[in-house]
C-alpha cells in the first residue's frame, strides 16, 4: 500500500520558493538600474558643488546598492531584501536630514521601504518597516519643528528631478514586479489545483483497480492490523483457499490458520527485524480441520501508527506433494540403482562419461564403480570401438529407448564377453544422459550354442541312425566317457540300440540289470545320479572296475503306462558334482530318445500286424457285405409285407364310412378322415423306404447323362402337377454328368421338388438349377437353388438322416426319406451333397458325381 505525506506543506514551500524566484527577478532589475543611475545623480551633485553631507549619502547609497547586488548574486535573497528596506529608511532620513526638511521627495523612500517589505518579506517585516518609517518621520518632523535642521533648499534643479524620477521608477517596478508575481502565482495555484485534481482522479482510479486486483486475485490476500495482527480485509481466493468466509475472518487474528503457533512467533520475530518475509514455508490448517502447504509473502504497508501487515498467501500443497513424491522417486531410483544386481550406469549422450555407476559385485566388464566414474566409456573398453557406440546413440536418440540389444563389451582383461543391454535417455541437469541396465549373456550363448547341436542331433534321422546320432551329441553335451541307449528286453537285461565309448561308435551290447547303477536308474522314477564312489556302491559289476568309471547319471525310458522300455546312459571317469544343466539335458535326449524307441517299438508292432492285415480285411468284408445285403433284404420285406395290412386298413375303413354315411356325428366324421389321411401317410413313408431300400440294391449303370435336359422334364411335371403357380426357373443348358440315369433323375427330382415345394409362399419364386464354374478338391460341382423358406444351418447335419425334417408337416409335408435317398445315391457315386442356407432366404445344394469312385463302387 502507498506511504502518507505532509502534501500541503510541500506545496506551500513550491510555492514560496517559486515567489522567491519571481521577485529575485524583480529585486535584481531594482539593483541594476539604482546602480546605472546613482552614478549619474553622484556627477551631477558634484558638478553643482551641493553640501558635502548630500554627496555623502548619495555615496553610501551606491555603495550599499553594490553590496546588495552582490548578495543577490550569491543567492542571499532574504538578507538582500532586508538591506534594501532598512537602507531605504535610512538614506530616505539621511536625505532628509541633508536637505533640512521632512517634507521632500525623500518622503516616497519610505514608501519605497514599505511596499518592498510588504511584497518580499513577511507581515513582521513589514510592521517593522512601517513602525521604524513613521518613527524615523515622527523625529525628523520633531527636528525640524525645533529648528535643529539646516535650513532647506527649495531650488528645484535636474539633479531634484532626476532623484524624484529614481524613486517613482523603483516604486513602479516594486509594484508591476509584485502584480506579476502574484498573477503568476495564481495561474501557478490554478495549475497547482489541476494537478492536485487529476492525481486525486488517479488515485481513485489506483484504489479502484487495487480494490478489483485485491478482490479478483487468484492468490489469498490478508491485511491486518500491525500492533494487534487483527484481520482488517480477506479476498474471496482466501475464503476459497481456507474456508473461513470474510464475515467470519475480520476482527479475528491469524493464530487458528496456523498449524505450528512456534512457526507464528518466529514468522512474527522476522517481521518485526526485517519488515517483510518472501515466499516463506508455511504449513496451516483449513476450517475443515484439513492441512495446507502454502508460501507466504508479507510487507509492512504505511507509516506511524496506522501501519499495516499485507501479506500474499500462495497455495503450495500440490507442488509440495509433488515434490515429495519426487524425492521419494529419486530415493526409490537411488535405491533401486545401487542396489540392484544387474549392471546399472548413467553416461553423458555427449562423450560417453560415466557420471554414476552402481556397486554390483562382480561387475562384467571387471572394473570396480570407482574406477569408472568420470572416464568415458569407449576408454574403458566398454565399447569396441566409437563407431559402434554411435550406433548404439543414433538408435537410442530415435526410438527413445534400447530393449535387449545383443552386442559385446569388452572385459578388462581383453576379452569380449556377450551381453544384452537396456537403455533410455533421461535428462539431469538439462544435459541429456544414458541409464543403461547390462546383463552378461555368455554362459546362456554357450547353452544356446549346445541347445541347437542338440537340436541337430534330435532332428532328421530315424531307426538306428537316430540312436547313434543321440549317444554323440549327448557326449559332446555331458562331456562323458560313456554313452549308451539300451531297450529293455525281458526286464532283467539290456540291449543297446547305440554306444559311444571315448568318443567313438562301439559295437551294440547286451547285459544284464541286476548288481549294476542301470539297474538302479530303471527301478526310479527320476533321474539317477551318482557323482562318485561308483565302484564302492556297485562292488560287483566288473564292467565299471575294468573301465574305472567313478561317475553315473542314468534315466529310464517309459512308455504311455510307465512301463520300462529302456534307458539312457552316462559314465565319467573323474568325479562329477551335481550339475542342474547336466539333468536337463540328460531328461531333454531321454524325452527324445523315448519317443523314438516308443515308434520304433510300434512299427515293429505295425509290421507284424500287416503281414494278416489282408487276410482280415477280406474276411470283414464279405462279412459286412453280407449284413448290408440281409439288411436291405429286411427292409425291403418289411415294407413290402406292411402294404397287404395297411390296404386292408384303408379298405375296411372306406367301406364303414359308406355304411355309417349320413349317421356319424362331426368329430366321428373327423376321426375317419384321419384315418384315411395317416393311412395316405403311411403308403406314402413305404413307397419312399422301398425307394430308399432300391437305390441301395442293384448295380449302377454308368452312362454320359444330359442333365440339363433331364431337369427341364423334372420341372415340366412340376409344372403340371401346379399349373397355375407362377415359378421363374433357369436351366444352365449343357451340363453333363457320367451316372445312373435313373438314379440321377430321383436325384433331380428330389432337390427340385423340394424347392418347388419350399417357395411356395413366394409371391416371385425363383429355382436354378447350374454348374459352379470352378472345381472343388477337382470335382465338378452342381447346384440347385431357390429363395424359399430356407433352414437354420444349426440343424444341417440332419439334412440327410431318414426321417428328420426341419420344418412341421402343418408347414410343408413330407416323409423326411428324400434327402436321405439322394445322399445314398449320391455315395454309391462317390459323389458328395452339402446344402447352405439361411432362414427365409431360401436354400442352396450343391453336389457332385465321382465315376472314379462309382465305377469301384458298382
Amino acid at each position: 500500500m502507498p506511504h502518507t505525506s505532509s502534501y500541503p506543506e510541500t506545496t506551500r514551500l513550491l510555492a514560496a520558493e517559486l515567489i522567491e524566484k519571481r521577485y529575485s527577478h524583480g529585486l535584481r532589475s531594482l539593483l541594476l538600474m539604482l546602480l546605472a543611475s546613482l552614478p549619474m545623480v553622484l556627477g551631477l551633485s558634484l558638478a553643482q558643488e551641493i553640501g558635502h553631507l548630500q554627496i555623502i549619502v548619495i555615496t553610501i547609497a551606491l555603495t550599499l546598492t553594490g553590496f546588495g547586488y552582490w548578495l543577490l548574486h550569491r543567492g542571499h535573497y532574504q538578507w538582500t531584501s532586508y538591506l534594501l528596506v532598512y537602507s531605504l529608511i535610512g538614506l530616505s532620513a539621511a536625505g532628509m536630514l541633508a536637505y533640512g526638511s521632512a517634507r521632500s521627495a525623500l518622503l516616497l523612500g519610505f514608501v519605497g521601504a514599505v511596499i518592498a517589505a510588504g511584497m518580499m518579506q513577511g507581515k513582521k517585516s513589514l510592521i517593522s518597516a512601517v513602525v521604524i518609517s513613521a518613527l524615523v518621520l515622527g523625529l525628523l518632523s520633531w527636528v525640524e519643528q525645533a529648528g535643529l535642521l539646516v535650513k532647506p533648499d527649495f531650488e528645484v534643479d535636474l539633479r531634484f528631478w532626476l532623484v524624484n524620477v529614481l524613486l517613482l521608477t523603483g516604486i513602479a517596478g516594486s509594484v508591476y514586479t509584485s502584480r506579476q508575481v502574484v498573477l503568476r502565482a495564481l495561474r501557478e495555484q490554478h495549475a497547482e489545483l489541476r494537478r492536485r485534481e487529476k492525481a486525486e482522479d488517479e488515485l481513485r482510479l489506483s484504489e479502484d483497480r487495487f480494490s478489483r486486483i485485491f478482490r479478483n486475485s487468484p492468490a489469498a490476500i490478508i491485511v491486518q492490523d500491525l500492533e494487534a495482527m487483527t484481520v482488517l480485509d480477506v479476498n474471496p481466493a482466501f475464503e476459497r483457499l481456507w474456508g473461513y468466509s470474510r464475515e467470519e475472518s475480520i476482527g479475528g487474528t491469524d493464530a487458528h490458520l496456523w498449524n505450528d503457533l512456534a512457526a507464528r512467533k518466529a514468522f512474527q520475530r522476522q517481521m518485526a527485524a526485517t519488515g517483510r518475509a518472501i515466499n516463506l514455508p508455511l504449513e496451516g490448517r483449513r476450517k475443515d480441520g484439513s492441512l495446507i502447504s502454502a508460501l507466504l509473502s508479507t510487507e509492512i504497508e504505511g507509516r506511524g501508527q496506522g501501519r499495516i501487515v499485507v501479506s500474499t498467501i500462495t497455495d503450495a500443497t500440490a507442488e509440495t506433494q509433488a515434490r515429495l513424491a519426487a524425492r521419494q522417486s529419486a530415493e526409490l531410483f537411488s535405491k533401486a540403482f545401487d542396489f540392484s544386481p544387474i549392471d546399472m550406469a548413467i553416461t553423458r549422450v555427449s562423450d560417453g562419461t560415466y557420471l554414476a555407476v552402481n556397486a554390483v559385485e562382480g561387475r562384467l566388464n571387471g572394473y570396480a564403480a570407482a574406477e569408472l566414474v568420470g572416464r568415458r566409456s569407449v576408454d574403458t573398453g566398454g565399447w569396441r570401438d566409437k563407431a559402434e557406440r554411435q550406433k548404439f546413440i543414433d538408435t537410442l536418440r530415435q526410438q527413445g529407448r534400447v530393449e535387449g540389444l545383443e552386442t559385446q563389451l569388452r572385459h578388462k582383461d581383453g576379452r569380449l564377453i556377450d551381453c544384452r543391454m537396456w537403455a533410455v535417455i533421461l535428462e539431469i541437469g538439462g544435459e541429456p544422459c544414458v541409464l543403461s541396465s547390462t546383463i552378461n549373456v555368455t554362459e546362456q550363448k554357450r547353452r544356446e550354442a549346445l541347445l541347437i547341436d542338440i537340436a541337430k542331433g534330435l532332428s532328421g534321422e530315424t531307426g538306428e541312425a537316430f540312436f547313434q546320432s543321440m549317444v554323440q551329441h549327448l557326449g559332446r553335451a555331458v562331456e562323458a566317457d560313456l554313452v549308451m541307449v539300451g531297450e529293455t528286453t525281458d526286464g532283467q537285461s539290456v540291449s543297446s540300440l547305440a554306444l559311444l565309448q571315448n568318443g567313438v561308435l562301439q559295437p551294440n551290447i547286451t547285459y544284464a540289470l541286476a548288481g549294476t547303477p542301470c539297474d538302479m536308474a530303471v527301478s526310479q522314477s527320476d533321474l539317477c545320479v551318482y557323482g562318485n564312489g561308483l565302484q564302492q556302491v556297485f562292488p560287483q559289476d566288473q564292467f565299471l572296475i575294468d573301465a574305472d568309471y567313478q561317475a553315473y547319471a542314468g534315466v529310464a525310458l517309459r512308455d504311455a503306462d510307465n512301463t520300462p522300455i529302456g534307458i539312457v546312459n552316462a559314465f565319467w571317469r573323474k568325479p562329477q558334482s551335481r550339475s542342474a544343466d547336466r539333468d536337463a539335458l540328460m531328461q531333454i535326449f531321454a524325452s527324445r530318445i523315448t519317443a523314438e524307441l516308443v515308434r520304433l517299438r510300434r512299427d515293429r508292432e505295425i509290421l507284424r500286424l500287416n503281414e494278416t492285415l489282408e487276410q482280415r480285411i477280406n474276411e470283414r468284408t464279405e462279412q459286412l457285405r453280407a449284413t448290408n445285403a440281409e439288411l436291405e433284404s429286411f427292409g425291403y420285406s418289411v415294407s413290402h409285407d406292411l402294404q397287404s395290412p395297411l390296404r386292408s386298413i384303408e379298405g375296411f375303413s372306406v367301406l364303414l364310412a359308406r355304411r355309417l354315411k349320413g349317421r356319424l356325428s362331426d368329430e366321428e366324421q373327423r376321426l375317419f378322415d384321419r384315418i384315411r389321411l395317416n393311412v395316405v401317410r403311411m403308403h406314402e413313408l413305404i413307397n419312399d423306404l422301398l425307394a430308399l431300400a432300391r437305390v441301395s440294391k442293384g448295380k449302377l449303370v454308368l452312362e454320359d447323362v444330359d442333365l440339363s435336359v433331364m431337369a427341364q422334364q423334372v420341372v415340366l411335371q412340376e409344372r403340371q402337377r401346379d399349373p397355375r403357380r407362377p415359378v421363374q426357373v433357369t436351366i444352365q443348358p449343357g451340363i453333363r454328368g457320367r451316372c445312373d440315369s435313373k438314379l440321377a433323375r430321383i436325384i433331380l427330382e428330389n432337390l427340385i421338388g423340394n424347392a418347388w415345394k419350399y417357395s411356395r409362399q413366394r409371391s416371385e419364386a425363383t429355382i436354378e438349377f447350374g454348374l459352379l464354374p470352378a472345381r472343388e478338391g477337382g470335382r465338378k460341382m452342381l447346384f440347385v437353388r431357390d429363395n424359399g423358406a430356407g433352414f437354420n444351418m444349426e440343424y444341417a447335419d440332419s439334412l440327410f438322416k431318414p426321417f428328420h425334417r426341419l420344418h412341421h408337416d402343418t408347414e410343408f409335408e413330407g416323409s423326411g426319406i428324400g434327402l436321405a435317398t439322394v445322399h445314398r445315391i449320391l455315395e454309391r457315386h462317390g459323389g458328395l451333397i452339402r446344402g447352405e442356407s439361411s432362414e427365409g432366404q431360401g436354400a442352396c445344394f450343391y453336389f457332385s458325381f465321382d465315376p472314379r469312385v462309382a465305377a469301384a463302387a458298382a
